[in-house]
């Protein structure tokens, strides 16, 4: 893309910022819960341990004080730099997410871009900027939307390789970069390693390149992973990749009465904790609960193609999801005003959405050989993960970008396929 070519994608990108900008803005001037307000969840988890990174003390359990790995680093030690520079208030929490949201949506277009044509990326942005299922997110000290920029980014990089020219080494080197932020983030990147070699096949890449980049890349990965995991090691007296938090939700969605989903009538299994240390009890707890669940998916085959369907709507059912996060599922005493309303809108646009980006795809099926493979197998790749574990509408958040630019793709040709004349939209696959 040269300077000419950047030139002329500047006002619709000023636009989308300011449109998403604006939107999250309004939101949480209005709704800012705290997560310090008596609930007790993941917001609580996450705000306490950032505020112990920007005092210096590492990555600590907020309960204990002691060095943990129960949830990955990545959010807390991004929130405990916004701490450190801006102060450890509400309002920098959820302006820093209002930022990393903008900044999503502009790597979002600019993938449209890759995809598609200006029409279609700039329609999947303004969809973006103003989706309510994402807007709701902004107030919510989870790490879903620092992740989904990383994803996203990380996608974009995979869709630039096959043009790298002489960038191509630079390139493979920052998507193992991003890919590793993004893991220590959420642990489900990973799954951007293997799928980014069959996406450059889909590119038109020969399949020993392709192989070979993604060994590159999974080498740079593991470069930048190595000190988290000599850390561990160290603290933990354990080795642990990401989190110790693997066994207790692959245990959440694989074991006797589970519902596929977060919810589960039966307690996590725990060791005793008599002789432990907090960091032996965590570890401890991670390696029970992954040998209860592995042993109950080997035992049970048949229960858990039920599951699978389960866990599948499960993650796609709601997109109102960030609203129960809001008010921790009617626990807090904060409310949000017309909430009834609000939900009514988010799975409205939702469902529109999916019915229109299932459009898109029936439009696009012939270009589904190539480079735009990669957006419904990335989605295929997100949704087979969370088949192995369990299921929530908050974890479907890093692919609605997918389910935008589909959308919009669908919505651009519904004239022509409703007039049965063949959609005009250009179809290359070349920088803008």
């Amino acid at each position: 893309m040269n300077t000419a070519s950047i030139r002329r994608h500047l006002p619709a990108l000023g636009l989308l910022l300011l449109l998403a900008l604006a939107t999250r803005l309004a939101w949480i001037s209005a709704i800012h819960p705290d997560p310090n307000d008596g609930r007790f969840d993941d917001t609580v988890w996450y705000r306490n341990s950032a505020a112990l990174v920007a005092l210096g003390r590492g990555y600590a359990n907020p309960y204990s004080g002691t060095p943990t790995a129960l949830w990955p680093p990545g959010y807390p030690v991004f929130l405990g730099a916004v701490f450190k520079a801006f102060g450890a208030g509400l309002a920098q929490t959820y302006i820093a997410n209002t930022v990393l949201a903008a900044l999503t949506v502009a790597v979002v277009y600019a993938i449209g871009i890759q995809l598609f044509e200006r029409r279609t990326a700039l329609l999947a942005g303004v969809a973006l900027a103003i989706w309510p299922g994402q807007v709701f997110f902004a107030s919510l000290t989870l790490s879903e939307v620092l992740f989904t920029l990383l994803f996203v980014t990380a996608v974009w990089l995979i869709l630039l390789m096959p043009e790298r020219g002489a960038w191509g080494g630079a390139l493979l080197i920052l998507f193992g970069a991003v890919t590793a932020a993004a893991a220590l983030t959420r642990g489900q990147a990973l799954m951007l390693l293997p799928l980014a070699s069959v996406a450059w096949r889909a590119c038109g890449v020969r399949w020993r390149r392709a192989i070979g980049w993604g060994i590159l890349a999974a080498a740079v990965t593991g470069v930048l992973l190595a000190p988290w995991v000599v850390r561990n090691e160290r603290e933990l007296e354990s080795p642990v990749l990401i989190a110790a938090n693997v066994g207790g939700n692959l245990w959440l969605g694989n074991h006797a009465g589970s519902s596929g989903r977060m919810q589960s009538d039966q307690p996590l299994p725990l060791p005793s904790r008599i002789g432990l240390t907090q960091q032996q009890y965590e570890i401890k707890g991670d390696q029970m609960q992954l040998r209860k669940a592995l042993g109950y998916i080997a035992t049970h085959p048949v229960d858990e193609v039920r599951l699978a369907g389960l866990k599948v709507r499960a993650l796609y059912e709601s997109d109102a999801t960030a609203l129960d996060w809001n008010t921790a599922y009617g626990t807090s005493r904060d409310t949000i005003p017309a909430e009834d309303l609000l939900r009514a809108v988010a799975n409205g646009f939702w469902f529109a959405a999916l019915g229109l980006a299932g459009a898109g795809l029936i439009v696009e099926r012939r270009r589904l050989r190539g480079p735009l493979a990669v957006l419904p197998l990335t989605l295929l790749a997100w949704t087979a993960v969370h088949i192995v574990f369990f299921g929530d509408s908050r974890f479907h958040f890093p692919v609605v970008f997918i389910i935008a630019l589909l959308a919009a793709r669908g919505l651009l040709a519904l004239p022509a396929v409703v007039l049965r004349r063949e959609p005009s939209l250009d179809r290359g696959y070349a920088p803008a």
